[in-house]
């Protein structure tokens, strides 16, 4: 009977922390769509506004303040942030557990291992970090990001009035370029 009650106890945990995590990871994908996507329709009216030189000012002096605005958006238990090992703001700079996860991730793929959409890691008994890869994926990413034979020297010009260590550049396409990470607290 004993065996039986624990065996029953121990599944139930099990589809329990199947559903947690499935809820984490919906919670997560929630929040990564409301920045990115807040993200990209903003930088896409600046770039039809002014080109790349006014996607340069808005990524500059807006793309903090959007994200602080979303995370402002959700309960007190959700907070969202884009990270980079090279970053352009050092407000994206990854703490030492998210470095972590970054370096892995670019190793796996530079072993040839396709990265999950999602990543989620438990870093305290109810703190849960669930990340997103983000890739180079559009040209017009390289015009701020890339080397100086794609990179738009004017854009490049106000990015580095504005961030003179810049790290973000020399990417190709199809590389890693950071992640979004949301951390969620769950008691």
């Amino acid at each position: 009977m004993k065996k039986l009650l624990l065996s029953t106890t121990l599944l139930g945990m099990t589809i329990l922390n199947a559903a947690t995590t499935q809820e984490i990871k919906e919670e997560a994908k929630t929040a990564i769509v409301k920045l990115k996507s807040t993200l990209q329709t903003e930088l896409k009216a600046n770039l039809k506004k002014g080109g790349i030189q006014q996607a340069a000012v808005f990524c500059s002096n807006r793309a903090s303040d959007i994200t602080h605005a979303v995370n402002i958006s959700f309960a007190h238990d959700t907070k969202i942030r884009r990270i980079s090992l090279k970053n352009r703001n050092s407000a994206n700079s990854p703490k030492s557990d998210e470095r972590i996860v970054l370096e892995q991730m670019q190793k796996d793929i530079d072993t040839g291992k396709k990265l999950k959409p999602l990543i989620l890691k438990q870093t305290f008994k109810d703190t849960y970090k669930v990340y997103k890869p983000i890739f180079i994926n559009k040209g017009v990413c390289l015009k701020c990001h890339g080397n100086t034979q794609v990179r738009d020297a004017k854009a490049y010009k106000i990015i580095k009035e504005n961030y003179p260590h810049d790290k973000a550049i020399n990417y190709k396409m199809g590389e890693l370029r950071g992640a979004f990470v949301v951390t969620i607290v769950k008691k």
